[in-house]
């Protein structure tokens, strides 16, 4: 006979107030062990994407052992804004790990979440199963590069690339927006976090300037490492941003340039397959395993998590491809919010779904978990294919039926969106 598991933790979560600014630093300190907590404090009290009431702490016998952040967002969707919650800064302290505090503190977070009306959750897991038994899933996947400069084509657009100006900030500011409303779940920016986080950082911003003066088709930043010497640099490429061909060629043009001094540029893009098929061969600096026959280019990394908290809520809000029709039976299991766990009738029409209660007539038919659903949802995983692979039950054609409603470029939040 199994022993049962232990109970959970009876954990008291609130949000933070004034007065437990000190012990929140001083948690976040001792949690993460790469700021002082004059930084902790700082973060707690002087943030440009949330407020002290977005902070949630948890106590154990009166006392705070674990926070969280719960920050307010918006990601572009099919040129459409969708609010959604991050959460981040998870902090349990180091004497109250592995005795379920952690997950406690999630599921509080998750009903506070469902109870507010707010559907969608996203985070960045420190370990993606951990996250996965809670009902998130993988959205975002991203093509890690480590590659040589002279392995880019040079392009004749690269002479309308210079450095970056203070006047070009605003123009900068504006294409990114636009860009991120054709892109799929890049984070909307405030001005706060430009001029308080973005503009601050210490590397290289350059732009590509068209035709007409002053205007901005493209930019990018980058920051260089030179433990090898001026002619050995490795250049972490954060940001990428064009808006035209033009622009795109010149800026990949512009790096390529670079080839005498930059040895390795380093750069997570998104799985789309368009910047391997930039490179003149394939490659890898920092190679995995080798397989058969195939050339290494880049590693696959998890980037952004999702969890619906309120599933006919999201699937009402969540913009679809405008072509979709159909109707059929969606079967959700989560027993972390039980109350999602049903059967929802979907129709799909004119870009959005209307769902309803479990139907009284025979339609075709999709069954999965929660942490299967976002990746779903998001494009990132095919219905077929998820059903071909047992993630997902499906019978009557549900999943050739869904397939469309929800394909799409693939996810890319932009890491300076991280949270």
């Amino acid at each position: 006979m199994s022993p049962r598991p232990p109970r959970p933790p009876a954990i008291r979560y609130r949000p933070a107030r004034r007065t437990d600014v000190e012990t929140l630093a001083e948690l976040g300190e001792r949690t993460y062990r790469v700021a002082s907590v004059e930084k902790r404090r700082e973060f707690y009290t002087d943030h440009p994407r949330f407020t002290l009431r977005d902070v949630r702490v948890v106590e154990l016998e009166g006392q705070i052992v674990a926070s969280l952040v719960l920050y307010p967002l918006l990601a572009w969707v099919r040129g459409q804004q969708l609010p959604i919650t991050g959460i981040g800064s998870v902090a349990v302290s180091p004497e109250h790990r592995r005795r379920g505090v952690g997950e406690a503190t999630m599921r509080a977070a998750l009903r506070e979440l469902r109870q507010r009306g707010s559907h969608f959750s996203a985070l960045y897991a420190f370990r993606n199963s951990y996250y996965r038994k809670l009902g998130y899933g993988v959205i975002e996947h991203l093509h890690q590069l480590a590659v040589s400069a002279s392995n880019l084509p040079l392009a004749d657009e690269s002479r309308r690339v210079r450095r970056l100006m203070i006047p070009d900030r605003s123009a900068v500011e504006a294409l990114y927006e636009r860009v991120a409303q054709q892109g799929h779940f890049a984070l909307a920016r405030t001005p706060e976090w430009w001029n308080r986080r973005l503009w601050t950082y210490p590397g290289d911003w350059v732009v590509y300037e068209g035709r007409r003066r002053g205007q901005i088709e493209g930019y990018l930043y980058y920051e260089v490492e030179n433990s090898h010497g001026p002619f050995r640099l490795a250049m972490s490429l954060t940001e990428f941003v064009a808006a035209t061909p033009e622009a795109h060629r010149g800026l990949v043009g512009h790096l390529a340039s670079l080839r005498d001094q930059v040895e390795e540029i380093h750069h997570a893009a998104p799985h789309d397959g368009a910047w391997a098929a930039l490179l003149r061969t394939a490659q890898n600096l920092r190679p995995g395993a080798e397989i058969g026959p195939y050339l290494d280019t880049g590693g696959l990394a998890a980037g952004a998590m999702m969890r619906i908290t309120d599933v006919k809520g999201a699937l009402e809000q969540m913009p679809i491809a405008s072509g979709a029709r159909g109707e059929l039976a969606l079967e959700v299991d989560d027993p972390v919010l039980p109350v999602n766990a049903r059967v929802y009738q979907v129709s799909a029409r004119e870009g959005r779904l209307r769902v309803g209660p479990e139907p009284s007539r025979r339609l075709p038919r999709l069954g999965m978990p929660t942490d299967v659903l976002a990746p779903i949802l998001a494009g990132t995983l095919s219905p077929v294919r998820a059903a071909e692979v047992g993630l997902v039950s499906s019978s009557g054609g549900g999943a050739e039926l869904a397939e469309p409603w929800f394909r799409h470029r693939p996810v890319y939040l932009h890491q300076f969106n991280a949270f």
